[in-house]
């Protein structure tokens, strides 16, 4: 069933961006919103590098990609992610009031320690509502990932 957004929006707008991605990073690599965690045999960096080119064959641009706050217990630093959406910044959404802002184009990527290997986080897609550029954007990411990390 497609998730209705309490509220939708795009944007470009770093502070919008800083929060959901901080958000995102605290709340976890594969809760509620996350479609699946993909295990990649790649480090963290070269995990990041292919993630990104994977994202321009599929005609998507890097918005954001910064480091994330280290939550307690993580073994290893995490990245996030953001892609542009053709349509113009990138989506977000609040599933309910006082939610905190959520970015679906955006990735965390996380280093798995001793490994030297990398897992990437894929948020849920299946909102309703958003523009239908965006939903094909999101239907396509976790395609995208999959790619990367093939």
């Amino acid at each position: 069933m497609k998730k209705q957004p309490f509220r939708f929006w795009m944007t470009g707008c770093a502070a919008v961006l800083l929060a959901s991605m901080g958000a995102q990073a605290r709340d976890g690599r594969a809760d509620e919103r996350s479609a699946a965690l993909r295990h990649s045999r790649y480090g963290l960096k070269e995990t990041v590098l292919r993630l990104e080119a994977s994202a321009q064959r599929h005609g998507l641009q890097v918005l954001a990609h910064v480091a994330a706050p280290q939550r307690v217990g993580d073994a290893g630093e995490s990245l996030l992610i953001v892609f542009a959406s053709a349509e113009g910044g990138t989506p977000v959404v609040m599933d309910r009031p006082g939610s905190a802002p959520q970015a679906p184009l955006a990735l965390v990527v996380s280093a798995r320690r001793p490994a030297g290997e990398a897992d990437v986080s894929v948020p849920w897609a299946d909102w309703a509502g958003l523009p239908e550029g965006v939903v094909r954007e999101l239907t396509a990411l976790p395609r995208l990932v999959d790619e990367a990390l093939g």
